[in-house]
């Protein structure tokens, strides 16, 4: 997935400092709040309901098909 930076007036990402201690800050290290694990999960989700949907659609098509 590329990056899309056209949207919003941001600062260049040059201006913007990295904390260190922001890795074990106790916020990151609770699954619960983990930003980066909300996110897989999110993903993870999104595909099943979209295979989910793909299965339903096949199985519509293929009983159109076997109507005739």
């Amino acid at each position: 997935m590329e990056r899309n930076t056209d949207f919003g007036n941001f600062p260049p990402y040059d201006n913007m400092t990295f904390n260190p201690n922001m890795v074990n800050d106790a916020m990151y290290q609770d699954p619960m709040f983990n930003p980066i694990v909300q996110y897989e999960q999110a993903y993870m989700y999104y595909r099943y309901l979209s295979q989910q949907m793909d299965y339903k659609i096949k199985c519509k098509e293929y009983d159109r098909l076997c109507r005739k």
